[in-house]
């Protein structure tokens, strides 16, 4: 007979191809992937229409033992999208059944996505299975058998159920052996099923695991009904049994894979979202929840226009829709309206809604913003014209410039435009080398430390200026350089007046400091002789003559720095301008350090100077002697000033790594790491430290002679040198062993 449709017929189930199906088939249905029934066209009659209908009803139309079998090949079907077939027994009658072959046919809908399930059947045989055959077809299939007696206790399993446990064929059963072979883990729950089954259902199913003899595990499927007396006791229970193994593993993989996914949206720093086809929510991370300021259960289920209906009439609205109604995967860059973020978002069609990514990209928006302001910037420097700026590519040659280089050089902006401003015009040859490590410098590190050079102006000028210069990219273009030139004419122009009025000076002064010097010492001379031929004098008079000797000294001692003081200004001089030469010859150091050691007895003879040599033998160098000498002084110099009067002096030589050391050490108050690193510029003077001996401090010119000068002669110097415990100057020379 015909059931009724629960649901109203399509336009192509018309009555023709009713009657093609019924030719065809003996059994017709539509199926949802949930398992319900639709619609049906049958020949015989089955179960009543109610329950037909009713979740998956149908089943009952099925032979119970065959349950598990055909809800396996639904299911499957539904989770792989494809068509599966089997033979099952099939209700014919009140109480007859007839072996038929179903088909489950998947039909997806225009997008792709499944829609539902098309059931179809054919008898295979015209009569009724006899009871071989039954057992015949349940061996092929793999099927389980039992049989529970309530009332005795007695369990009855087929070969096939005790090959599902990893039995031999006859082997005894009962239910405390049954529990036995489970899981450990199963063997509570299956057994509360089974109680709670026997207290109130008629049919139940429940999916456990057995162990084998081998110890190999295996899950198993029970499809039962439980058969009741009048007085609805339970009196006996009879099911079916398969292997579901393949299909635990499968739905294991599934759920693995479902977890790893979860894991990493669980973990990630962006926002994503799941959304049906009616815009509710099916999943949602973290993240998400946390922008919205709710948990992710508050969230599931509901629709997303009414969580955020600030999003309505947004470009967020218009993407989305976009996506679910055309089927096509969307990507943009909006400001998000609630959560006030910048994000990028990918929305995603899926079967059967939306997969939404959001990219938090606020960093980068505050970064191209602040880029944004930096280059407003940087243009309303270049066009301020307050230096030059010019852009260079990897040869040197000038691809755009400000007005400020322009008319610093002479140039037009046409001629620059017509590319007339090439590195070979505006460079020196002298100075092209130092451009060509300059760009090779910044090409490694991104910028070049500043150097001075000289620029050719178009009507021959030679122009001094400060360059500095860093590499900045282009994809898939050849590195840049930006540079900024900074005009040093009018300072070039200063330190030359400053070199020239250095020397007229030291020339000047040194003139009337030799003259005072030699009046000083004619006086002394003098004085000392006269002192010698009087024999007679009161003691007043010796103490005044004992007083203008000891005075005289003093001033000749005072000249001599003075005059040291003007030579350090000439030398400075010479170095700014290039113009201090070396008298460079083969000489033996040791003579050289131990005449500048003699020098300093004679001229402060109240001081304990040591000299240590580790070896009488020559130490051979290529040096100026005059300049190693005035290296020599200035160290032992600065060590006396330094130190207190009754605390030696010690000046040693030796060497190692063919190199000769000097050095000299006092016992003074020592330099802090701050101070050590400053001693050695130009000027410097160390205010922290006092002066032990004497009163006068210098200019701070005497240490940056004495590194330049023996920088000159290929040489470092080097101080080691503790708060409290004295310092020890060193100057290092290669030895000369030609």
């Amino acid at each position: 007979m015909d059931a009724k449709l629960r649901y109203p017929l399509k336009q192509q189930d018309s009555a023709r191809l009713r009657a093609l199906i019924r030719e065809i088939f003996d059994v017709f249905g539509v199926l949802s992937t949930a398992g319900e029934m639709q619609s049906t066209i049958s020949r015989w009659p089955t179960v009543s229409e109610r329950q037909y209908y009713q979740d998956r009803g149908w089943l009952a139309a099925i032979h119970p033992l065959d349950h598990p079998l055909v809800d396996e090949a639904f299911t499957e079907s539904v989770a792989n999208g494809q068509p599966r077939e089997l033979t099952c027994r099939l209700l014919q009658g009140a109480h007859a059944y007839a072996l038929t072959r179903l088909h489950f046919i998947p039909v997806r809908d225009t997008t792709g996505a499944l829609d539902e399930i098309l059931v179809c059947g054919q008898q295979e045989a015209a009569r009724d299975m006899g009871e071989a055959e039954v057992q015949l077809a349940l061996q092929a299939s793999g099927v389980g058998t039992w049989n529970w007696n309530l009332l005795t206790g007695e369990l009855v399993w087929n070969d096939q159920k005790r090959a599902l446990f990893g039995l031999a064929p006859g082997t005894p059963v009962s239910y405390e052996v049954f529990l036995k072979l489970l899981h450990p883990d199963d063997r509570e729950l299956t057994h509360r099923i089974n109680t709670q089954a026997l207290a109130g259902k008629r049919e139940y199913k429940k999916d456990y695991r057995v162990v084998w003899p081998d110890g190999s595990v295996h899950w198993l499927a029970d499809q039962a009904r439980v058969s009741r007396n009048e007085a609805g006791e339970p009196i006996q229970v009879i099911g079916a049994t398969v292997d579901v193994t393949e299909r635990k593993q499968r739905e294991a993989q599934i759920q693995q894979a479902s977890d790893q996914v979860n894991t990493i949206l669980e973990s990630i720093t962006d926002a994503f979202l799941s959304l049906d086809a009616q815009w509710h929510y099916r999943y949602v991370n973290r993240r998400l929840a946390a922008l919205h300021g709710k948990t992710q259960e508050e969230l599931l289920g509901k629709c997303m226009w009414d969580v955020v209906p600030a999003l309505l009439g947004t470009p967020f609205e218009d993407h989305c829709r976009a996506a679910m109604q055309n089927r096509q995967t969307m990507h943009f860059e909006g400001f998000h309206p609630v959560f006030k973020i910048w994000v990028e978002a990918h929305i995603y069609p899926q079967p059967e809604g939306l997969a939404i990514y959001l990219h938090d990209i606020s960093e980068r928006k505050q970064v191209e913003e602040a880029l944004r302001e930096s280059e407003a910037r940087f243009q309303r420097l270049r066009e301020s014209n307050i230096i030059g700026m010019i852009t260079t590519d990897e040869q040197g040659n000038v691809l755009d410039a400000n007005d400020a280089f322009l008319a610093l050089l002479g140039y037009t902006r046409a001629e620059l435009e017509t590319e007339q401003i090439t590195w070979s015009a505006i460079t020196s040859e002298q100075t092209q080398q130092r451009d060509s490590e300059a760009i090779e410098e910044a090409l490694q590190t991104g910028a070049a430390r500043p150097y001075e050079k000289e620029y050719l102006g178009k009507d021959g000028r030679r122009i001094p200026v400060l360059i500095g210069r860093a590499l900045f990219r282009r994809e898939g273009a050849a590195p840049q350089f930006l540079c900024f030139v900074l005009d040093q004419t009018a300072r070039k122009e200063a330190e030359r007046q400053k070199d020239i009025f250095l020397g007229i000076t030291g020339h000047e002064l040194r003139t009337p400091l030799a003259a005072l010097k030699g009046t000083l010492q004619l006086i002394n001379r003098r004085l000392k002789r006269f002192i010698r031929r009087t024999d007679q004098v009161t003691p007043e008079v010796a103490a005044l003559l004992a007083d203008t000797h000891e005075s005289l000294l003093e001033g000749v001692r005072q000249v001599d720095i003075q005059t040291r003081l003007v030579n350090d200004l000439l030398d400075i001089s010479r170095i700014t301008t290039g113009t201090l030469t070396l008298s460079l010859r083969r000489c033996n150091l040791v003579p050289i350090v131990r005449e500048a050691v003699e020098d300093l007895r004679i001229i402060a003879p109240d001081r304990q100077l040591l000299f240590e040599v580790a070896e009488d033998n020559p130490i051979p160098v290529m040096v100026d002697p005059t300049r190693i000498q005035q290296v020599t002084t200035n160290y032992l110099t600065n060590a006396l000033r330094y130190s207190r009067a009754e605390q030696p002096v010690t000046t040693g030589i030796y060497v190692r790594n063919h190199m000769a050391h000097v050095w000299v050490r006092d016992q003074g108050p020592g330099l802090s790491p701050e101070a050590r690193e400053k001693i050695w510029q130009c000027f410097h003077q160390v205010k922290e430290v006092p002066v032990q001996s004497g009163t006068e401090k210098g200019l701070g010119l005497g240490l940056y002679l004495c590194k330049i000068l023996i920088e000159q002669h290929h040489g470092t110097v080097d101080v080691e040198s503790t708060p409290g415990k004295g310092s020890t100057f060193w100057f290092h020379l290669p030895l000369d062993t030609e």
